[in-house]
């Protein structure tokens, strides 16, 4: 929307094909600018002028035998003489212009950007702890002074860059890494199995190892051992560390009802709106009707922008509820185990991308009222973990 046209007000005009390319060349001879130009799919065009060149454009029409259609007239001054003798209504519309030109000097909303672990509500809660954020006056915002006071106060932002566009402050942050701990390996450890498995690939790095190729281990059971037996040097303690590749199997079962519960839905209803401004926050609606019943809860906020590009600081949080009931239902075979095989999937994506799958048996077993699927995964993983001990004397 173009706002001299909002505030000038304006006036569409509309010519058939024939005369589409006439009004084209009249308008650019006489320098008359026009907005919202579009060709209709029969040729046609239409286009918006101000109210104080539509009296030009149409005399210039008649004088030169052009057919256009001068359409109704829309922005501010026909608003404002449409309800001239309604003054409440006027001074509000008044009141409500100078209202949002008044709080472009202030910050409307506030942008985040490269957070990964941390929220943006995190990001601004900690924005806020520093005394900036929607509602701050902007001519008293001085960007270097907030970032330090931001990096000083914030354990978890280690770089913050902040720049006014507008009404809308945009944030950039790069979180604080907290590096891995590195392993202690004054500690002595053994190496454990996780699973049971039958041993493929043994990659010793330190301690004593128990096992061999092939051998078949159950979990819990000692792998490699961080204690050394010398008859010359006497015990020794390590930190044994290495992999343990291993053949394993992980079973699963799957059981799919033929009988089950659905959710009927009925219609959505509103259950609370609460209207935000700036920083403030009002509740202007609520309804407790049918609080009892069962409902999915859905809340959603909804913001406004001025000329596409700027957000405002007016917005309004909606909770809507939609009521269900619940029936019996019956799912058939068919379903039953197109629902099994998407939740054996969904299992196997648990997976770590160090497990090897090699194959997987799937055997189905039916009942009078239901699905069961048997599957057995065979891998080649790496079962060793480290287990610490203490050293008594």
């Amino acid at each position: 929307m173009n706002l001299s046209l909002l505030l000038g007000g304006k006036r569409g005009v509309w010519a058939d094909a024939e005369n589409a390319t006439a009004l084209m060349n009249l308008c650019l001879r006489h320098g008359i600018s026009h907005h919202g130009f579009r060709w209709g799919e029969d040729g046609s065009v239409f286009l918006e002028i101000s109210l104080l060149s539509a009296g030009r454009l149409e005399r210039l029409c008649q004088a030169s035998s052009i057919s256009i259609t001068m359409l109704k007239e829309g922005g501010l001054p026909p608003f404002l003489w449409r309800y001239r003798k309604r003054a409440g209504l006027i001074l509000g519309a008044l009141f409500a212009l100078v209202l949002i030109v008044l709080s472009t000097r202030f910050v409307w909303s506030v942008q985040v950007r490269g957070n990964e672990s941390m929220t943006k509500a995190q990001v601004l809660e900690e924005l806020k702890s520093c005394g900036f954020g929607v509602g701050s006056y902007i001519p008293n915002v001085r960007t270097e002074d907030l970032e330090t006071r931001v990096l000083i106060a914030s354990d978890r932002i280690s770089w913050i860059a902040i720049h006014m566009d507008g009404t809308v402050a945009v944030v950039q942050v790069i979180e604080h890494v907290t590096p891995p701990e590195e392993e202690d390996r004054t500690r002595p450890a053994n190496l454990i199995a996780a699973r049971d498995g039958q041993i493929e690939l043994i990659q010793l790095y330190r301690g004593n190892c128990l096992v061999k190729i092939g051998q078949a281990v159950k979990a819990g059971e000692l792998l490699v051992s961080g204690l050394y037996d010398s008859a010359t040097l006497g015990y020794r303690y390590t930190r044994a560390a290495g992999q343990i590749m291993a053949r394993t199997e992980h079973q699963f079962d799957i059981e799919i009802p033929f009988s089950y519960e659905e959710k009927l839905y009925e219609e959505r209803e509103c259950r609370e709106i609460v209207l935000n401004f700036f920083d403030f926050s009002m509740k202007i609606f609520k309804n407790s009707r049918n609080e009892g019943v069962e409902c999915d809860i859905i809340k959603e906020e909804k913001t406004w922008t001025l000329f596409g590009r700027y957000t405002l600081p007016v917005g309004v949080f909606v909770t809507e509820a939609i009521p269900y009931r619940t029936e019996a239902a019956q799912r058939t075979p068919e379903q039953a185990l197109d629902l099994a095989y998407s939740e054996l999937e969904s299992r196997l994506s648990t997976f770590s991308e160090d497990v090897q799958m090699l194959r997987r048996d799937v055997k189905s077993e039916w009942t009078d009222s239901s699905l069961i699927l048997h599957c057995t995964v065979y891998c080649i993983e790496d079962i060793a973990v480290q287990r610490e001990f203490e050293i008594v004397d």
